[in-house]
Order: C-alpha cells, then sequence, then structure tokens
C-alpha cells in the first residue's frame, strides 16, 4: 500500500514539472494605452516564467525525490512525512500562485484566466497531497506492535 502510494506521489511530482512549463495563467492585457480599433493583446504565464520558479520546482523535484526514497525502503516513516509535507506545500503553491498575477487583472479590467497549466499543476498536488497520506497511513498501520501469540501453550 505504501509503495503504490510513493509511485504515485512521483508520477504526481512530473505531473507537475510538465506543468510548469505549460501556460499557467493570463488575460487580454495590454499595455494600458490601447488607440483606435487596437485590441489588448494575450498575455500568459508559465511557473518557469515566474519569480518563483526555484522555489516551486525545488519542492516538486524533493517531493519526488523523497518519495522515490520511500519507495527504495529509506526511512520509510519519516520520508512518509516529509513527502505529506512537501505536497502540502505544493498543494498552497498551487492555490497561490494564481493570485500573485491576479492583480495584473485588475489593474488592466480584464478578465483573468486560468489556462492548462493550472489545473494540470493543481491536480498533481491534490494527487501527491492524497498518495503521500497513504505511504503516512501505510507506515503507521505497518508500525502498529502486533500481539505475540505462544507457539506453544505454556506448561501449568
Amino acid at each position: 500500500m505504501g509503495a503504490f502510494g510513493a509511485v504515485v506521489c512521483v508520477v504526481a511530482a512530473v505531473v507537475m514539472c510538465v506543468a510548469a512549463f505549460l501556460p499557467y495563467t493570463g488575460g487580454n492585457w495590454g499595455d494600458g494605452l490601447l488607440t483606435g480599433n487596437e485590441v489588448p493583446s494575450r498575455v500568459t504565464m508559465s511557473i518557469i516564467s515566474g519569480s518563483d520558479v526555484w522555489f516551486v520546482l525545488g519542492t516538486v523535484v524533493a517531493l519526488g525525490f523523497i518519495a522515490a526514497c520511500h519507495l527504495g525502503g529509506v526511512r520509510r516513516r519519516a520520508t512518509g512525512f516529509i513527502a505529506l509535507a512537501a505536497s502540502l506545500l505544493s498543494l498552497g503553491l498551487a492555490v497561490k500562485l494564481p493570485g500573485t498575477w491576479k492583480q495584473d487583472g485588475v489593474v488592466y479590467g480584464e478578465p483573468y484566466l486560468l489556462y492548462a497549466g493550472f489545473y494540470l499543476f493543481l491536480g498533481g498536488a491534490v494527487t501527491a497531497v492524497l498518495s503521500a497520506l497513504l505511504m503516512v497511513a501505510a507506515v503507521l498501520v505497518g508500525s502498529s506492535p502486533k500481539a505475540a501469540a505462544p507457539m506453544d501453550p505454556s506448561p501449568s
């Protein structure tokens, strides 16, 4: 059960890395100086083009590495909890990052759009949280002390 969670967590980290290269958010924001028949240009942003790129990718790559360590049997309890923390951080980033770019849409009075990169990153983050919970649950259930049953009845 824990190995399945670790595999899913690694796949989710790969999905989030791919999503970082896709258009994440944007809008029809011009430079604010439209004249005549001019229409605003469509602007898209990705995580790679943002200022938070190293923090986001560092978190996602660390999540994948920790899940791979868990899969390899390295300190399963610690790696399970660290993977859970990293996946929760990734989920927080998925929810927070569009808000940092939303101000541009408010300034120019244009609609604020979310693109495929956002939904793919969010889906990967939710999947990572669920799989990390599965990893932690497997470690906690597997580490519960078993009742020792005597093989032979004791002489009375």
